[in-house]
C-alpha cells in the first residue's frame, strides 16, 4: 500500500528480441502466417498499476511520445482486464519507460502485458495464466509471450506459444537501436513484394536452431538465428545496417535485426567485449544497452 491506502503494484515489462522470424504464408484474413522464436532480455520499463476511487482508468509515462490515451496499449489492456473480472476499481498505470519505442522489441506489447500481471496480482490472481494470455491476445499477437516470457516458439498468427529449448543463461547480448522507425505493416508489405506474396516461399524452418539449443555447444545458437525482414529492412535503414556492422567488426559472435527493426541484437563472449561495443555505440548518438536472457 502506498500513502493514500490504495494497493499498488509494480511489474518488469522485458523487452522481446527474436532469435528466429519467417513467414510461412498469407492467410486468408489477410494476416501473415509466421515462425517465431522469442526471448525476454533484461532490458525493461517498469510498470506501477495503482487501485483508486476515481472509477476511472489513467496513465502517465515518462517518455515524450508516448501516448497516455487508448492508443497506449496499456490503458487498453487495464480496461479489459477491468471488464473481464468485474474489476470496480479505478486504475492509473504509470509506466517508466527503457526500452525504445517502434524498435522492433515489443515495448508496447510488453507495457500491456506488465499491466495484466500488475493487476491480476492486485485483484488476488483472480485469473490463471492461460486467462491472462487470452486477454493477451486480444489486444496483440506478441502480448502472450511478453506475459510468459523466456523462450517460446510461436506459429499461426503468433499468439499461439509453444516451448522451445532455452538458450544459456551466461548469454551476453548488447541490443542498439539507432532512431529509425519502422512500421510493421511495411516491412510486411515489403516481404510481399520481395517473395511474391510467399506462393512458393520455403520457410526456412527452426530444426537447426533447436537442434544446436539441444547438442553439446548450445551456446553457438546464434550460429542458427534467421529474421526474414533483415535483408529488405536493412537495405532501407542505413543506421540499424552501419550498428549490425559495428557489432561484427568489434567482436559480437553474430548479430541480427530484431523483430521487423531497426533494433539489432549482437551476442557476445564476454561482457567486457559487450560493455565496449554499448560504449561504441552510445558514442555515436544511438541507444545501446548490454542485457542478458530474462
Amino acid at each position: 500500500n502506498d500513502e493514500s491506502g490504495y494497493d499498488y503494484a509494480v511489474a518488469k515489462a522485458y523487452a522481446k528480441i527474436n532469435l528466429h522470424l519467417d513467414i510461412t504464408g498469407i492467410r486468408p484474413d489477410g494476416y501473415h502466417n509466421v515462425e517465431n522464436v522469442m526471448q525476454t532480455v533484461s532490458l525493461c520499463d517498469a510498470v506501477t498499476v495503482e487501485l483508486n476511487e476515481s472509477g476511472s482508468i489513467t496513465c502517465e509515462c515518462d517518455a515524450a511520445g508516448v501516448p497516455t490515451d487508448e492508443k497506449n496499449i496499456a490503458v487498453r489492456a487495464a480496461k479489459m482486464y477491468a471488464d473481464f473480472t468485474n474489476l470496480k476499481k479505478g486504475i492509473h498505470v504509470k509506466i517508466k519507460k527503457k526500452i525504445p519505442m517502434a524498435a522492433g522489441l515489443a515495448g508496447g506489447s510488453t507495457d500491456g502485458a506488465a499491466t495484466l500481471v500488475a493487476l491480476n496480482c492486485l485483484n488476488g490472481n483472480a485469473l490463471d495464466i492461460d486467462a491472462l494470455c487470452d486477454i493477451g491476445a486480444r489486444l496483440g499477437a506478441d502480448v502472450p509471450f511478453c506475459i510468459v516470457g523466456g523462450c517460446a516458439y510461436s506459429d499461426g498468427r503468433g499468439d499461439v506459444l509453444h516451448k522451445f529449448p532455452s538458450i544459456p543463461n551466461d548469454t551476453v547480448f548488447v541490443v542498439a537501436c539507432g532512431g529509425e522507425g519502422v512500421s510493421t505493416p511495411w516491412a510486411y508489405r515489403l516481404m510481399d513484394n520481395e517473395h511474391n506474396n510467399f506462393k512458393d516461399y520455403e520457410p526456412r524452418g527452426t530444426e537447426g536452431l533447436k537442434t544446436v539449443l539441444n547438442g553439446e555447444a548450445p551456446g553457438k545458437f546464434y550460429e542458427r538465428i534467421f529474421n526474414i525482414f533483415e535483408s529488405g529492412v536493412l537495405d532501407e535503414r542505413p543506421v540499424a545496417a552501419h550498428i549490425k556492422d559495428v557489432m561484427l567488426s568489434n567482436g559480437a559472435l553474430g548479430a541480427m535485426m530484431s523483430g521487423s527493426g531497426p533494433s539489432v541484437f549482437g551476442v557476445f563472449d564476454s561482457v567486457e567485449t559487450a560493455a565496449k561495443v554499448e560504449d561504441i555505440i552510445k558514442k555515436e548518438g544511438y541507444f545501446a544497452q548490454v542485457c542478458y536472457p530474462v
